[in-house]
């Protein structure tokens, strides 16, 4: 039972360090996007993660060839988080404030709850749920009101992020937490995980370049490294080490704390104001964390 209890706290403790990390990764996305173009952007980034779970594969001796059903979901994975999620996750950064995309984008626990529940056949316990849940209602408060009316702005860029989160949620939880239980390593897993993002992004290069031409300035490699190898490379690898020690619906909740750390990001680096809405917020998104660390 013990040894249940530490495993559980590892597992935890892994996942939050994950929601840590990709709070860099989304924050930085705002700078970058003023110097790069969205579809270089996805080719760079992911290029970097490749590279990064390369060295990491090698050095941890797990550089080995997949067998071909956990690397088909891996791949999965990386298509549907990688390239479709990032890409619309750009948008609504475009058409919307830092604040609103982060947040909304990040019901992905609720998503990735509902995902391991329905197609992993995981137990539905009443503390995820209501876990999931305190994240929605979360990032509602967080989204800011911007007008004398109530009226909340950037119509189009609420649809991308929320339907970031879908995507995100599932692939985080679905095909990962699959190709883990079927014997893919982590470090393997990342590396056809970011090789199918970068190719995915490649492969829209000739169907969407005359409509998003070519922007590209030096400094913005800076915030593009800093996204993807300190945010999704080191992220990704965390998330994964938490899924091979706990199902995808107890961790999944905890994914909600990015929240936390983008706002605290946001205000640090980006200069943004939390008004006492977006505080709201943060004190329901880290009950949610408490609950399904403390809860069941």
């Amino acid at each position: 039972m013990g040894k249940e209890v530490a495993i559980s706290t590892e597992a935890l403790a892994l996942a939050l360090a994950a929601s840590a990390a990709w709070g860099i990764g989304m924050t930085a996305a705002t700078p970058a996007i003023r110097y790069i173009d969205r579809l270089t952007y996805l080719v760079v980034r992911w290029g970097l993660v490749a590279l990064f779970a390369l060295v990491v594969a090698l050095v941890s001796g797990r550089l080995v060839a997949p067998a071909l059903g956990p690397a088909a979901l891996a791949v999965l994975a990386g298509v549907v988080d990688a390239t479709a999620g990032g890409f619309f996750y750009l948008l609504a950064i475009e058409r919307s404030s830092t604040h609103q995309a982060t947040t909304l984008s990040n019901t992905a626990p609720l998503w990735g709850v509902l995902g391991a529940v329905l197609l992993l056949g995981e137990p539905l316990r009443w503390d995820l749920v209501l876990a999931a849940g305190l994240v929605l209602v979360g990032a509602y408060f967080l989204v800011e009101r911007n007008d004398a009316t109530g009226r909340r702005s950037g119509g189009s860029g609420t649809l991308f992020a929320l339907l970031t989160g879908v995507l995100w949620g599932v692939a985080e939880t679905v095909p990962a937490k699959l190709a883990l239980d079927q014997g893919l390593s982590p470090e393997m897993l990342l590396l056809l995980f970011a090789c199918a993002g970068c190719l995915g992004a490649v492969v829209l290069l000739p169907f969407l370049r005359r409509r998003i031409p070519v922007r590209v300035e030096r400094r913005g490699f800076f915030f593009v490294a800093l996204s993807g190898i300190a945010g999704a490379g080191l992220g990704w690898l965390l998330w994964l080490k938490s899924l091979e020690l706990a199902p995808a619906s107890v961790v999944a909740p905890v994914r909600g704390s990015t929240l936390l750390f983008c706002l605290v990001y946001s205000v640090v680096f980006l200069r943004e104001r939390p008004s006492p809405r977006a505080l709201v917020g943060v004190v329901l998104a880290i009950g949610a964390v408490l609950l399904v660390s403390f809860g069941g």
